[in-house]
């Protein structure tokens, strides 16, 4: 998984989950450590806020749910295995408050005193004419349009001879969606605000994530796909799989938008 979606998933369900029912968003992954220091900043820079301050001043001033947002490029797949290449634009806060977008941006500290990443999510308020499209699919739909995705990568897996990932990834997955396998558990805990097909449409997302760096589907199947000159299918039902992976991811956390 991409780390800075996963941690925007991971943003957006424990945020809801508290905004919506009182949920303890206590996780290890978005406090001070050695490795990660996230802070949130006030548009204008006059206020930042650690995670738990942040949430506290967000339902202070009237927010009711977290929504993230944007879609994944064409290319996104090719580069999603390096910082600020993948991922979606941020996450939104709604409510009687307004709207605001959280831009993360991710920087590595270049002398390692404190942390090895500092990511910053820099407030940018939103006016009513720069919302946008947003898009609210049934998660049977997506669940769906990511079993065919993973059916079709799947085949052209097994026709380059690179099976390893239809077994050990397309196929689990898909049979996660289908119900048929016992669910893996998420890197995260989902609140209970959620259902149980937003949880098994995340545990496919995160079981088919095979894009990366090296050992990674980016890595030796582009050459068993030229070889079998199959290059170009294998270009098209990449970059159709990660956009959809990243649409479900999108679609499961924002499921409780509109409740």
């Amino acid at each position: 998984m991409n780390g800075e979606l996963h941690q925007l998933l991971l943003i957006t369900a424990l945020g809801n989950g508290n905004l919506i029912s009182g949920t303890d968003t206590s996780n290890s992954e978005l406090e001070h450590t050695s490795f990660l220091d996230v802070r949130f900043i006030a548009e204008g820079g006059g206020q930042s806020w650690n995670w738990t301050e942040w949430l506290a001043e967000l339902k202070s001033n009237g927010c009711q749910r977290l929504m993230l947002n944007g879609k994944a490029s064409a290319i996104a797949w090719k580069s999603s295995g390096f910082s600020g290449n993948g991922a979606p634009d941020g996450v939104t806060s709604l409510g009687a408050c307004g709207e605001s977008l959280w831009k993360a941006e991710w920087r590595m500290d270049q002398y390692r005193s404190h942390t090895k990443w500092k990511v910053t999510y820099t407030e940018q308020k939103i006016a009513d004419g720069q919302k946008g499209s947003r898009e609210f699919l049934p998660l049977a739909d997506l669940s769906a349009h990511l079993e065919e995705a993973l059916r079709e990568i799947g085949e052209l897996a097994d026709g380059i001879e690179e099976s390893f990932w239809t077994n050990n990834f397309f196929e689990p997955a898909r049979e996660m969606l289908k119900g048929k396998a016992p669910a893996a558990q998420l890197p995260f805990h989902l609140p209970a605000v959620y259902k149980d097909q937003a949880r098994s449409l995340l545990n496919a997302v995160y079981k088919s994530w095979v894009f990366g760096g090296m050992g990674s589907w980016n890595d030796s199947p582009p050459y068993s796909a030229y070889s079998h000159q199959r290059e170009q299918e294998y270009n098209i039902l990449s970059a159709r799989l990660y956009e959809t992976l990243v649409q479900c991811a999108r679609g499961a956390v924002n499921s409780v938008v509109l409740l």
